[in-house]
């Protein structure tokens, strides 16, 4: 924990707001905000009074030892080991005692006491378990300035409240999380929506972020593959050229001109790639799929709507009420300047001059 972290804690242990702070020590919130964030440290002149303020030594400032961290990491270890489920939840109540701080031991004893609720037949119990496990997270939440560890509570604290059957809660608590935790955030409403029966919603959440993941995966292939190629290591940005185009076809289910603009740009790619390592076999193959897709766009680029949901109702009907849920298309595709480049390194293929005939007309 560094020390931003630690003056954060200790500050809300003592129930203390930026500014009340500020004013005992003469400074600005500004100043109090800067040091939590790290942007910069408090002066030397200021650890005694916070120390005093804090009622802590000042090497406690400094967050925890590091012997108090490693046993920390070992109750929690030695917790693991006990099968007996009250057994390890008084082991972990007994290392929050000596360390009334620390939030590791505040999480592990809460996943524990969340699957005391899950396994006791006792509904007293199992309610006392659910109360702790709730209260302990909310405890992180408020203490804790380690964003991971606020984003494991709030996760541990949106499964108990799941388990309750109090949703709004629950997805209330995915809505805090940080964008580190973007992937807890999907999943976790996916479960959510699921367990509230709300299909509807679920059907255009899954939807959506699905479409979002799927393009965003398609630059980032893209913009990997143009890395490599600039640094020169042909075979990796070839591989990232082919992982697009495949990526590209995962919903052709749906519909199999889908995305077709994409598609054929991603194939004009992949020949490029296998023009520069010289394979002519494996350039004319891409050229080929980019002539097919192209054909396609053609015979359907003009007709009917372009809205994903009309597109691929398959995959994603939920997306109607989405006016950005759109496909690109490009009846009038420049082809010419895209096959003038291999006009050198396939001038004497009878395919290629017949393909590029074809693609230019």
């Amino acid at each position: 924990m560094n020390i931003g972290q630690n003056l954060a804690l200790l500050r809300r242990e003592k129930g203390f707001t930026q500014q009340q702070l500020a004013d005992k020590l003469g400074v600005s919130v500004q100043a109090v905000s800067k040091w939590e964030t790290d942007v910069c440290a408090p002066d030397v002149g200021h650890f005694p009074v916070l120390a005093e303020l804090f009622g802590v030594s000042i090497d406690r400032l400094f967050g925890f030892r590091l012997s108090e961290e490693s046993e920390m990491r070992k109750i929690v270890e030695e917790a693991d080991q006990i099968d007996d489920l009250e057994a390890n939840i008084a082991f972990l109540k007994t290392g929050l005692e000596k360390f009334p701080n620390s939030n590791t031991l505040r999480l592990a004893l809460a996943m524990s006491f969340l699957s005391l609720w899950r396994v006791s037949r006792e509904e007293r119990e199992r309610a006392e378990a659910l109360e702790a496990c709730v209260r302990l997270c909310r405890e992180v939440v408020q203490l804790s300035g380690d964003r991971k560890q606020v984003d494991e509570a709030l996760e541990t604290l949106r499964r108990a409240y799941l388990e309750g059957g109090e949703y709004d809660k629950a997805l209330d608590c995915l809505e805090r999380l940080s964008a580190e935790s973007y992937d807890l955030r999907i999943v976790g409403t996916v479960e959510t929506l699921l367990r509230r029966g709300e299909l509807s919603a679920l059907e255009r959440f899954g939807e959506g972020e699905l479409k979002r993941l799927w393009l965003t995966m398609e630059f980032l292939l893209a913009d990997l593959d143009i890395s490599f190629d600039t640094r020169g290591e042909k075979e990796k940005a070839l591989a990232f050229a082919e992982a697009r185009e495949k990526l590209l076809a995962l919903f052709d289910a749906g519909c199999p001109d889908f995305q077709a603009l994409h598609k054929l740009l991603a194939a004009e790619n992949v020949a490029s790639r296998y023009m520069l390592a010289g394979d002519r076999a494996g350039c004319l193959s891409a050229l080929r799929r980019a002539r097919d897709l192209q054909r396609r766009i053609r015979e359907s680029g003009g007709a009917g709507s372009h809205h994903m949901a009309d597109r691929n109702p398959l995959f994603f009907s939920g997306l109607r009420e989405d006016s950005a849920a759109l496909e690109e298309w490009g009846e009038d595709v420049p082809m010419a300047l895209f096959l003038k480049k291999y006009a050198d390194f396939l001038k004497d293929s009878e395919e290629f001059s017949a393909l590029r005939e074809e693609m230019e007309k």
